[in-house]
């Protein structure tokens, strides 16, 4: 990996992070926070990554972007919500680069379950962390519970509806630039 895609790359997670952290903090309903919205980006650049490059280069870039975005994400949400993103992000963006890894070596030709299934099921984890340590013991747990549902909900939608957009920059923009680079 080189140079300017890990910058670029650290740069864009960092952005959606703290951008997801601030925008947490604004329910749009009982169900789910505006944070839900961008979040799910995360997962999406972490798999085009995968799509290409080494775990250990994924890894990195996923490290890099969680501190990158910590002390933004300080001043722009509340420190338990800061620790809770940062807290869910560095468990689960590892968890999804290595079941992304996984699947792709038990189910080489589903490249739509790679990206999809890796990031469903970590962002499971995601979830229950960041709400657990962001509204626990703020808000009554009957709202953490439908918050914690309601965020699932919508970043398990988007885990699918990115798929497109996995098959474009993760798939078939490979295979494009590929045939300028023999």
């Amino acid at each position: 990996m080189s140079k300017v895609v890990i910058i670029v790359s650290v740069m864009i997670f960092t952005t959606l992070i703290v951008a997801s952290n601030y925008l947490v903090q604004f329910p749009i309903n009982d169900f789910f926070t505006f944070g839900a919205l961008t979040y799910p980006f995360t997962f999406l650049l972490a798999d085009i990554l995968a799509e290409k490059y080494n775990k250990q280069e994924v890894l990195k870039v996923v490290r890099i972007g969680i501190i990158c975005a910590f002390v933004p994400s300080l001043f722009l949400s509340e420190f338990r919500i800061a620790l809770a993103s940062i807290s869910a992000f560095f468990v689960s963006q590892q968890l999804d680069v290595y079941a992304f890894y996984w699947i792709k070596s038990k189910f080489p030709k589903i490249w739509w379950l790679r990206s999809a299934g890796s990031t469903a099921f970590s962002q499971a984890l995601d979830t229950m962390i960041f709400f657990h340590i962001a509204f626990l013991f703020v808000m009554p747990w009957t709202s953490v519970l439908m918050l914690i549902i309601g965020d699932y909900l919508m970043k398990f939608i988007f885990a699918f509806t990115n798929t497109p957009f996995f098959y474009l920059f993760g798939i078939r923009m490979q295979k494009f630039l590929g045939v300028f680079a023999r």
